[in-house]
């Protein structure tokens, strides 16, 4: 009974922090209108003790390793994948992210099916945005600003730059502090922001199955296949 029980504490505080999450997350945008009006109503403006230096200086980082492993044009899509992953689980909160595509389905995987949700959902993210990166060259990011979220979250707003001429595409990150560092939440291209839209089609694949989780593992596996075939070149697009 207790080794049961010792088997089943990782998957409950799993959920715990997740359900936390999901419940800050939801709180936080119904009290942000009121809290608006209230600070124009009495004309105060806060700021943030911190400057948003560090979360500028973390998207800055992030995206010179990134643009470092597209620019070895010697290694193979393997290669780039294997680096790609290791740039992902250093700078992105992934549990957070996958809970958060979950929505009210937190509670409906089992262990096993949560195990192999997370391992689908990162290896769907890398090679996605592997496919879509390699067709970057010359291109350049530019943060323009960064702005504090109380004491743990921070929006840092930049945009890509293309040497054809192209129209520079905005780009918005989502950060939150783990432990004291920076992890990226979510990414906002052009106005979507990617975790928010995928929750919309993990909940809508489960609720059109009946609840059925595995019907959202295979979704999954069939969108890997896509994206390694270079069907996919969009996250938003994988639906």
């Amino acid at each position: 009974m207790a080794a049961g029980r010792a088997s089943e504490a990782p998957h409950r505080i799993w959920r715990i922090k997740m359900i936390t999450t999901l419940t800050t997350h939801r709180s936080r945008w119904f009290l942000a209108p009121l809290a608006l009006c209230m600070a124009l109503m009495t004309g105060i403006a806060q700021t943030s003790a911190s400057t948003g230096d560090d979360a500028r200086s973390f998207v800055d980082d992030v995206s010179e390793r990134a643009i470092s492993i597209i620019s070895e044009k010697s290694a193979s899509k393997a290669e780039m994948e294997a680096e790609f992953a290791r740039l992902l689980d250093e700078t992105a909160d992934m549990d957070r992210i996958a809970a958060f595509a979950l929505g009210q389905y937190l509670r409906t995987p089992t262990p096993e099916q949560k195990s192999e949700y997370l391992k689908l959902v990162r290896e769907f993210i890398v090679k996605v945005y592997v496919t879509r990166l390699a067709d970057y060259n010359d291109e350049k990011l530019d943060i323009l600003s960064a702005k504090m979220k109380g004491d743990k979250q921070a929006i840092v707003r930049s945009e890509i730059k293309f040497t054809n001429g192209r129209e520079p595409v905005s780009v918005d990150w989502w950060l939150v502090k783990d432990g004291g560092d920076y992890k990226i939440f979510d990414v906002n291209v052009v106005g979507v922001w990617l975790a928010q839209e995928q929750r919309s089609t993990f909940t809508s694949v489960i609720r059109n199955n009946g609840g059925d989780f595995n019907a959202l593992l295979s979704h999954l596996r069939k969108q890997i296949g896509k994206a390694e075939a270079g069907e996919i070149s969009d996250i938003s697009a994988a639906n």
